[in-house]
């Protein structure tokens, strides 16, 4: 039986946790959302091919340490899937970059290799890590196959991935961007055992966000601000309309692991489809646990203006601090 997040670690302290990434502008918030919340312990960064080539998301998650002040490590992890090999990049939302063309500044840092990261950052803390992944699941699997023992440490994943309870798809009728971008890790992950807390396109879908709703933000006026309007702007560069609120959904991932209140959770049994030829990367979300154990916590219900003032309000006093220093 999967323990329940809720009330895992001692609440009285920060939950350290690692952020695996493809930034991706949902991702950069995601990330300044960790950054500027005490709940949590940001411990690194470690990027993955996804939304972009690993050199994009690489340097992204770079740039953002650096603009954000962060003193961990990134890493550089896997370039591509475990095995399929028709990937292409491509720059329908993201753009070319994966920051939509408002590049940062190019940063000096060196970058560890991504999985051994992963693994010594397991294995050097006090307290059992939570592990987001926000991105493909590439460098997940190859922990799990190549530190299996390090990879048991880890207290939970909080994956923002798969869907549940008919969702449709965001790049085939059936299959979110991160499970399908690679099926045979996503599918080696969730049936691993380490607790899972799957944020799906169902909850994210909900958890929308346009300028409006961060007005505290934008009040302030500062870099973070700065990055935040360029970045929203650039799914509009895309052809998203310009007053549209866009899912943030690897916002909403970090979200839970700072405020479980943000959304509610089903327990269920979920597998991925890695076989099939027209439903690869699709999640099997079993709530009535037919086809096994349970293995997943599922996001079900979000408090959106829960969700959006946890947003704002961090994101504007993480400006503050910047601007301040």
């Amino acid at each position: 039986m999967v323990r329940p997040d809720e009330g895992d670690g001692d609440p009285m302290s920060a939950r350290p946790i690692v952020i695996d990434t493809d930034p991706g502008i949902d991702d950069a918030l995601a990330i300044m959302l960790a950054a500027a919340s005490p709940e949590v312990d940001l411990r690194g960064l470690v990027a993955v091919a996804g939304n972009v080539g690993l050199p994009y998301t690489s340097g992204n998650a770079a740039a953002l340490a650096d603009l954000l002040r962060l003193d961990i490590p990134v890493g550089k992890g896997a370039s591509g899937p475990l095995s399929r090999r028709d990937i292409d990049f491509t720059p329908d939302v993201h753009g070319e970059d994966g920051f939509a063309g408002h590049s940062l500044p190019v940063s000096t840092r060196t970058f560890e290799p991504g999985v051994p990261l992963l693994a010594r950052l397991i294995e050097e803390s006090t307290d059992p890590i939570t592990i987001v992944p926000i991105g493909p699941l590439t460098n997940i699997a190859m922990l799990i196959n190549e530190y299996p023992e390090t990879a048991r440490k880890v207290e939970r994943f909080v994956i923002m991935g798969g869907g549940a309870f008919d969702v449709l798809g965001n790049v085939t009728p059936v299959a979110e961007f991160n499970i399908w971008f690679d099926p045979d890790a996503a599918a080696r992950v969730f049936a691993f055992g380490v607790p899972i807390t799957m944020v799906g396109l169902n909850a994210t879908h909900q958890a929308t966000v346009a300028r409006k709703h961060l007005p505290r933000l934008f009040a302030s006026g500062g870099p973070v601000a700065e990055i935040v309007g360029h970045l929203l702007a650039g799914y509009h560069n895309v052809g998203v309309d310009m007053e549209a609120a866009m899912p943030q959904h690897d916002s909403l991932a970090v979200a839970r692991v700072i405020d479980p209140d943000v959304f509610t959770t089903v327990p269920a049994f979920v597998d991925v489809e890695n076989v099939g030829r027209l439903t690869s990367g699709m999640t099997l979300v079993d709530r009535a646990c037919e086809s096994g154990e349970p293995n997943c916590d599922v996001a079900v219900k979000v408090d959106v203006e829960r969700f959006r003032d946890l947003l704002d309000s961090r994101l504007s006093a993480l400006d503050a601090s910047l601007r301040q220093d």
